[in-house]
């Protein structure tokens, strides 16, 4: 990176680089007919403090599966903005089983300068049908965590003890990711669309973190809810979803969890003068 034409962003503003990704992905969605969400933990910032959890330093959206893979098909060729949507489906170099939207003109590096290098971005993530049956529901989040398991330890791995390893076992490690981690991750992406043809009465989160199976009318309609003084949509049944994954969410959590998750350096590139 030329770090000349780039300057580090605070907290605020890379939030700010956030905010205009969403709100021109939510506008593009109502144009083109796609529901999306917010989602986790911004949806609980959304409930509860109409904005950011103040701790938190990411957004999050969801959308059911046609609708994301509409998303990720047509984005980038309807659109000539400065915004990409990227996945395993259209990059080739991509390392978790959702989409992200960049924010081109930025640069992320997460955590830190020796591992992925992203730009400004917001997560999207797939929801999917879930089947009926508890025992094929736990067999499909196992076969995702196992996974994930794998693929972050050789992601661990080659990008946090490279200076400990003698140079010549470098191409052994780029040969593990290549084949390891990009299999697992295309591996999670094929078990969450398993029904994708089989009309069921839930909804789960295969390719995110959370183990639930909620009732399919939680998105039969979408509400308005306010974000940083701004409306954007929740699913009519949110109370019912975001319990079903955080418990009660309108307690806080103690102070010592009241921190990020995240670890990472972005910057964004300067005005030319």
């Amino acid at each position: 990176m030329e770090t000349e034409k780039y300057e580090r962003l605070s907290v605020e503003e890379l939030k700010k680089i956030q905010l205009g990704i969403l709100e021109y992905v939510a506008d593009y969605c109502e144009k083109n007919n796609i529901r999306y969400w917010l989602d986790f933990g911004t949806l609980i910032g959304a409930i509860r403090h109409k904005g950011y959890i103040p701790w938190d330093d990411d957004i999050d959206l969801g959308m059911l599966r046609e609708d994301y893979d509409k998303f990720i098909s047509e984005f980038n060729i309807n659109n000539d903005s400065k915004y990409e949507v990227h996945c395993i489906e259209n990059d080739p170099g991509y390392f978790v089983p959702y989409a992200k939207v960049y924010d081109t003109t930025t640069i992320l590096f997460e955590p830190d300068e020796k591992g992925h290098k992203l730009c400004v971005n917001i997560d999207i993530f797939p929801h999917d049908n879930a089947p009926d049956d508890d025992e094929e529901v736990k067999r499909m989040y196992d076969i995702r965590d196992r996974l994930r398991e794998k693929y972050l330890i050789i992601d661990y791995k080659d990008k946090f003890t490279g200076n400990m390893i003698k140079r010549s076992a470098k191409h052994l490690r780029r040969f593990l990711y290549s084949i390891i981690y990009k299999n697992s991750i295309n591996i999670i992406a094929d078990n969450s669309k398993r029904y994708k043809d089989t009309m069921t009465k839930r909804v789960g989160n295969f390719t995110g973190y959370s183990r639930i199976a909620c009732n399919r009318q939680i998105f039969d309609s979408f509400t308005d809810v306010e974000f940083e003084m701004k409306k954007y949509k929740a699913p009519i049944g949110y109370d019912e979803w975001l319990r079903s994954i955080y418990g009660d969410y309108m307690e806080l959590p103690p102070p010592e969890k009241q921190i990020t998750h995240h670890r990472n350096i972005s910057f964004k590139r300067k005005q030319e003068k």
